[in-house]
């Protein structure tokens, strides 16, 4: 049964891998059809905003360079999502990692009345890794996390040493996922928030993995769901 399990968990990484190997030709592609036009636009409009006076006209001048950005900054997550990101490995305290993601999330936790609970082990927690990287998956983990809370709840942090591995989950009380959507939250483009585009976790497994490490999911609906990510200690 265990050979059963290890098999097929491997045949999804394996989906998932070649997924994102497609969504990076995609990537490249539209890095260089839509990016070049798209900094003509940009263009464009900066001569418009030194000859157009304040009115009707450079209310939709803003309009569009809004909109400009926003394309720029959905290619570039494209691009984050499709491409091995380049480690800077360093040790790195994941404690006060943990302690920094919390309260740069404060506020909102704070507003929402989600109460916080830190089950962090007492071993060593200073492990090789790229912080900047591992920073922005967890703190994407945690923001979903607090936003499948939005009445309050409750959101736990937990941190062990599994042999070699560190090991960490966070937890939410929030509406959780549908079985069917479990194994779709890593896809590119997948997501259940309406204004969600679906690239977030994605981003996530990619950091996680390049590291030689493990993401998983494991949901329930109105129960809630916790998101576990292993990192090796050397």
């Amino acid at each position: 049964m265990k050979k059963d399990a290890e098999l097929q968990q491997s045949k999804e990484e394996l989906i998932r891998s070649e997924r994102l190997a497609f969504t990076g030709r995609i990537a490249a592609n539209i890095a260089h059809e839509i990016r070049n036009p798209l900094t003509n636009v940009a263009m464009a409009v900066q001569q418009l905003k030194k000859i157009v006076k304040p009115g009707p006209v450079s209310k939709y001048i803003e309009i569009i360079t809004r909109n400009v950005e926003r394309i720029n900054f959905l290619i570039t997550e494209l691009l984050n999502c499709a491409r091995p990101p380049k480690l800077n490995m360093r040790p790195c305290d994941m404690h006060q990692m943990l302690e920094n993601i919390l309260e740069s999330s404060r506020a909102k936790i704070e507003l929402q009345g989600i109460k916080v609970v830190k089950e962090f082990t007492v071993e060593p927690s200073k492990i090789h890794l790229d912080k900047e990287h591992v920073e922005r998956a967890l703190l994407n983990l945690v923001t979903n996390a607090v936003e499948a809370m939005p009445k309050g709840g409750t959101l736990t942090i937990e941190t062990k040493r599994d042999k070699d591995l560190f090991v960490l989950s966070i937890r939410d009380t929030g509406a959780g996922i549908r079985e069917e959507d479990i194994i779709r939250v890593f896809d590119p483009f997948f997501s259940t928030k309406s204004e969600g585009v679906g690239l977030g976790l994605t981003i996530c497994y990619g950091i996680i993995v390049s590291h030689g490490g493990i993401i998983e999911v494991e949901s329930k609906p109105k129960e809630g769901s916790v998101f576990t990510v292993s990192l090796p200690v050397g």
